[in-house]
């Protein structure tokens, strides 16, 4: 069997560019960047106007010593969020070091968990509940992403030089 030509197996490869021919974020990145942001989120999320009742459920799962964690997370997504040709100095040096920013604040959310659940007193298989452990395993499952995928690095390094803003 032979190989496909070589314009038959890049055939998508131009849909990876955007309008400024820098690689597109794939939209897994874009979940990661937001799921980081989480607790921001659902802060404001809460600050909406309801009856209350609905956003007490959401006001638990918002621990405020996790948004630390969210906060780092933030500055890389506000990093790809802004990132355009030409890329301002900060932007560039945010979104190169992206991979590093959000493994910073998957250690802190874990460190974090671990303090909570530790000073809770209670047993880990009580002390863990569903959300969390879901929280936590998705957390890590971000990081195996960020680390393996040969897309995500190329696409953190394309940040071409601008001027400062």
């Amino acid at each position: 069997m032979t190989p496909p030509p070589s314009s038959a197996r890049h055939a998508g490869a131009a849909t990876h560019y955007d309008d400024d021919l820098l690689l597109r974020v794939p939209p897994l990145l874009w979940l990661a960047l937001v799921f980081l942001v989480r607790h921001l989120l659902l802060l404001g999320i809460t600050f909406l106007p309801t009856t209350g009742a609905e956003i007490a459920i959401l006001r638990d799962l918002i621990r405020p010593e996790y948004l630390l964690a969210d906060l780092i997370a933030a500055t890389v997504l506000m990093a790809g969020l802004r990132r355009r040709r030409p890329c301002p100095d900060w932007v560039r040096h945010l979104w190169r070091w992206g991979r590093e920013i959000l493994t910073l604040s998957v250690g802190l959310y874990l460190a974090l968990v671990t303090r909570v659940v530790i000073e809770s007193g209670r047993a880990l298989p009580e002390a863990i509940d569903e959300p969390l452990l879901a929280s936590v395993l998705a957390s890590l499952a971000v990081l195996a992403y960020l680390w393996r995928s040969p897309r995500i690095a190329d696409v953190l390094r394309d940040c071409p030089r601008g001027v400062e803003t």
